[in-house]
């Protein structure tokens, strides 16, 4: 009986040990616990994982921005640039329908005709459309298809090359001259305007003074022809070098 007894009370000694035993390895934890400060670190874990969710949204919306700003500047930039060749393209042909329509009016032979046409801007910056709208009104003014037309349309070529300006500019003022039958003075002062002593350049061709030319050109004595042949001849081939230019590449490319 007494053995029995022993073992009870040695049980419950055991059982109160073990009980101290749990409670004093829970106070080691939460003291452990507590030096870590783990409670501290898991929040600053969160918080750092949800700032670095904030950063990626932000990131993929700021990249998206730029990826449609760059797609849309890339549009913009390809309708600037083709645009205007579309356009110019465009009115180029319409022109060069426009000429062979008025040629034909006049009962023109308009092969024959554009083939001037293409001798004198062949090479050259400038465009069929705008020489084939000039010949048609040179022939509207008697001058014959063939070598007549030739330099006159090349005489344009070369003194728009010279003088910087448009084929269209500078064809008014042949067209001019053709459709009055001679060179006056204010013929002389239009070109004079343009940087282009013509009068020189005649003087030149036609082997008298400057001064000679201009008193010819008050009495109305320089044909349509005398002038475009002179202004052929002295820069008719001026006119391929008009590609060399900025303007003349950019009037090309259009």
């Amino acid at each position: 009986m007494s053995s029995v007894d022993d073992r009870i009370v040695r049980m419950q000694f055991d059982n109160g040990q073990f009980n101290k035993g749990v409670e004093s390895t829970t106070k080691a934890l939460s003291g452990l616990e507590s030096s870590l400060k783990l409670d501290g670190m898991a929040n600053n874990v969160d918080s750092i994982a949800s700032k670095f969710s904030v950063m990626g949204v932000i990131g993929a919306t700021a990249i998206n921005r730029l990826s449609t700003a760059a797609i849309n500047t890339g549009v913009k930039m390809a309708s600037s640039l083709v645009d205007p060749i579309v356009e110019g393209g465009k009115k180029r042909a319409l022109n060069i329908e426009q000429a062979k329509f008025q040629l034909s009016g006049l009962g023109q032979d308009v092969r024959t005709i554009m083939d001037d046409v293409n001798y004198a801007v062949d090479g050259t910056a400038y465009g069929l459309d705008e020489a084939a709208m000039a010949a048609s009104q040179l022939a509207a003014s008697q001058v014959s298809a063939g070598d007549d037309m030739k330099a006159s349309l090349r005489g344009i070529s070369g003194v728009a090359a010279m003088t910087g300006s448009s084929y269209s500019d500078i064809a008014s003022v042949f067209t001019k001259v053709a459709g009055q039958g001679r060179v006056m003075g204010d013929d002389l002062l239009r070109l004079s305007a343009r940087g282009l002593n013509a009068a020189a350049t005649m003087a030149k061709s036609m082997g008298i003074t400057e001064a000679e030319v201009r008193d010819m050109a008050t009495k109305g004595q320089i044909s349509f022809k005398m002038f475009s042949e002179a202004m052929n001849d002295a820069f008719g081939e001026q006119a391929t070098k008009a590609n060399e230019t900025f303007k003349g590449a950019a009037s090309n490319f259009r």
